[in-house]
C-alpha cells in the first residue's frame, strides 16, 4: 500500500472517487483535463473494477457509477467525452 495510508483510508478514498464518475460534469472534466488519456489513470481505472464485486459494491451509494466506470475503459467513449 501507499506509505502512511491505511487501508480504511484507501477504501474510504477509492469508494468516494468511484461515486464521483456517477456525475457526468466530473467525467467531461477528467476528460477536459486530459487524465483520460494517462495510461496510469487508465490501469488505475482498471484496478477500481473490484467495486463491481458484491462484497464492495454493497458500499456504493450511486450504482451508475459503476457503468460509467464500465464506459470509461472504452476508447470509443473516453473520445466521445473528450471531443463532447
Amino acid at each position: 500500500g501507499v506509505e502512511g495510508v491505511g487501508e480504511v483510508e484507501r477504501f474510504q478514498a477509492e469508494l468516494e472517487f468511484v461515486q464521483c464518475l456517477a456525475n457526468h460534469s466530473y467525467i467531461h472534466h477528467l476528460a477536459q483535463a486530459k487524465v483520460l488519456e494517462d495510461p496510469a489513470f487508465l490501469n488505475y481505472l482498471e484496478y477500481l473494477q473490484y467495486w463491481k464485486r458484491p462484497e464492495y459494491a454493497q458500499y456504493v451509494i450511486f450504482p451508475h457509477c459503476l457503468f460509467f466506470l464500465d464506459l470509461l475503459q472504452e476508447e470509443r467513449f473516453r473520445d466521445a467525452v473528450t471531443h463532447a
